[in-house]
């Protein structure tokens, strides 16, 4: 009997990128990997990557670990409406993907920087399409966070406020990019289109950040839109977004019909997007699987509690709510030794991470950024991860991770979080935001340090992601073989 063929595969996501620290990107990267491990399936990628100089919408053929990628050359990633909806010009390019991979399914992780035409491009070629839910993306125009730092989180989404937010959110190309985007097409022969990009990553960071501030400068006085504090306190010079807020909803509630399934790791991303106004064709909720250790970890917690933040420096992942904390407790608890506390992650903000060091007076040590690789040692060594999001989190890998290696997570109580934290077993929960409850729980850890002894060993590890593909992999399954039927 001939072997059956590996059925092929597409996932569609904003980038590939294995070693990233971007959850939707190492999510994609594991469920991709596990289907190809299988040798049944014939796994392809396509993502939007900014090649400054190439021709954009142009498509860059490649491979990693592997599997097949289509880089689709995206220099404008934060586009106007209805630019950032619809294109027109990627829905062709996409379309002469389908073509010529012939996908039996298509998975898409977001389509953040991409096209919603693509669902309908997979709809008119008869490809089975599988949606998985990451973040707001699809009811929040303003990168999918549906949180403004005036007011915290945006649930449901309020779209009398959403005209205000992406004027803010949007981004405006300045002089320089425009210059140095005209200068990369006229590179002589043998200098590669993106090295004006290189040089720029190269430059000294407050050189760097000199340019940006007055490309920013460039663009607001070209744009005619005022300056950051004028822009905070009034909203009257903003344009009215609204005709264009409320055609991308429609848009996108319009597209997913034409969706198979839409697999969701929580509950709560969910019901919240319904919550907004949207369908969602299908859904099932497929809690999501992460690597587990393959023997037991020994955990030997010293005198020392040793307190974790893991995450972006950014203020809706809540690191200053984490160093007001630490500042709020009583000395003893530092001078005395029992308790330590350490931040890791990418710094995209360098004024913000020093602000969030100051709020901590001296009481937060910064350990830089880890390869993906090197966290789950930091997290074992860690007697607690705090996570203390401001932003409605759907289900974060580094908390799923975190329980894995038997380490006790205190979070605030918001999102999805509570889904994946049972309190009292698997950790502590605390209001968002409510700096003096955190305070408040890490006190009283540091006076009663069994109590972390006692969570690290009743908490229950998360599901195994062999365990996840495989049950992934089913539902994919399915599909197809209820497209072939429907064919034959």
């Amino acid at each position: 009997m001939t072997p059956r063929q590996p059925r092929r595969i597409l996932f569609v996501c904003h980038a590939y990128l294995p070693d990233s620290h971007a959850g939707v990107e190492v999510y994609t990267a594991r469920l991709a990997s596990g289907l190809q491990a299988t040798g049944r399936w014939e796994v392809a990628v396509l993502t939007a990557r900014k090649r400054p100089g190439r021709a954009q919408n142009s498509v860059e053929c490649g491979e990693v670990d592997g599997i097949r990628t289509y880089e689709l050359v995206q220099n404008y990633p934060y586009r106007d409406l209805p630019e950032a909806v619809d294109d027109p010009a990627q829905d062709r390019v996409f379309s002469e993907i389908i073509a010529a991979f012939d996908p039996e399914l298509v998975s898409i992780q977001t389509l953040a920087g991409l096209s919603v035409g693509f669902l309908d491009r997979c709809q008119a070629a008869q490809v089975p399409t599988v949606l998985h839910l990451h973040d707001g993306w699809w009811s929040c125009p303003s990168g999918g966070q549906r949180w403004r730092s005036e007011t915290g989180p945006c649930l449901p989404i309020d779209r009398r406020l959403c005209s205000s937010c992406f004027a803010d959110y949007r981004h405006l190309e300045g002089p320089l990019e425009r210059g140095a985007r005209a200068l990369a097409t006229r590179l002589p022969g043998p200098l590669p289109a993106h090295s004006l990009h290189h040089a720029f990553q190269r430059l000294p960071q407050p050189a760097k950040r000199l340019l940006r501030e007055l490309n920013e400068k460039g663009a607001r006085l070209r744009f005619g839109r005022p300056g950051r504090q004028e822009q905070t306190s009034s909203t009257d010079s903003k344009p009215d977004l609204m005709p264009a807020i409320m055609a991308r909803h429609h848009r996108v509630r319009s597209a997913l019909n034409g969706i198979d399934q839409v697999i969701a790791p929580s509950r709560f991303i969910a019901e919240s997007l319904q919550a907004d106004g949207l369908e969602l064709p299908k859904l099932c909720i497929e809690p999501t699987g992460v690597p587990l250790p393959t023997a037991s970890i020994a955990r030997r917690r010293d005198s020392n509690i040793k307190l974790l933040f893991a995450g972006t420096w950014v203020p809706h992942k809540g690191p200053q709510v984490f160093a007001r904390a630490l500042a709020a407790m009583d000395p003893l608890h530092f001078e005395a030794g029992q308790l330590s506390a350490r931040a890791l992650g990418p710094k995209p903000f360098a004024a913000f991470a020093k602000e969030v060091l100051e709020l901590a007076s001296g009481r937060l040590e910064d350990k830089g950024v880890l390869a993906p690789t090197e966290m789950a040692a930091a997290l074992s060594s860690a007697d607690a991860l705090i996570i203390p999001s401001l932003w409605a989190e759907n289900a974060p890998l580094v908390v799923m991770e975190a329980l894995a290696v038997g380490t006790p997570v205190i979070a605030s109580r918001i999102g999805g979080l509570p889904e994946l934290i049972a309190e009292g077993r698997d950790g502590l929960l605390f209001g968002p935001g409510d700096h003096r409850e955190l305070a408040d729980l890490l006190s009283q850890l540091s006076s009663q340090p069994s109590q972390l002894d006692e969570l690290s060993s009743s908490l229950q590890p998360p599901r195994d992601l062999v365990a996840f593909c495989a049950a992934i992999e089913g539902r994919y399954l399915r599909l197809c073989s209820q497209q072939q039927r429907a064919s034959a």
